[in-house]
């Protein structure tokens, strides 16, 4: 009986060290600028006209696996509204993978699990994987291109 309990003392702990292993420590640029894509989704949700107007570079463009060509800034804004008329995201969930600074450049890889709904009451959940870039715009930054699709898990 002592051996098992023994075994599951160490098993925790092997389990509670390897968690705290996983989980970033990042520094103040890269905490800055998480805290922005943060504050992003946080606009989006909201639908008050913020996301992505407010956050986009003048020169940005994205691209993802849901369009036939990139999209640059006032294609993006349309298309931001259409959706924001079209469906209402009900939850959903970003966690960062990696985020690199380099002086006035950043970007930014995560994950997004979103659970909306459209005009009929039909709900969808949808994960995500996120790649942005952006850039230091005075003293604020500002998005300037990014990449989207949804993976292929487990097939």
């Amino acid at each position: 009986m002592k051996a098992i309990i023994r075994l599951g003392a160490i098993a925790a702990c092997l389990f509670a060290v390897s968690a705290f292993a996983q989980q970033p420590s990042w520094n103040d640029a890269q905490s800055e600028v998480w805290a922005l894509v943060e504050q992003s989704w946080v606009d989006d949700v909201a639908e008050h006209g913020k996301w992505p107007a407010n956050y986009l570079h003048d020169n940005y463009a994205s691209w993802g696996d849901g369009v036939a060509a990139p999209r640059y800034k006032d294609s993006a804004i349309a298309w931001s509204r259409f959706g924001d008329e079209s469906n209402q995201t009900l939850m959903y969930e970003v966690s960062p993978e990696a985020i690199v600074v380099e002086k006035d450049t950043a970007v930014v890889h995560y994950n997004v699990t979103t659970v909306s709904e459209n005009k009929d009451g039909k709900r969808t959940r949808n994960v995500g994987r996120i790649t942005e870039v952006l850039v230091r715009d005075g003293r604020s930054w500002k998005w300037l291109a990014g990449v989207d699709y949804e993976p292929k898990l487990n097939d």
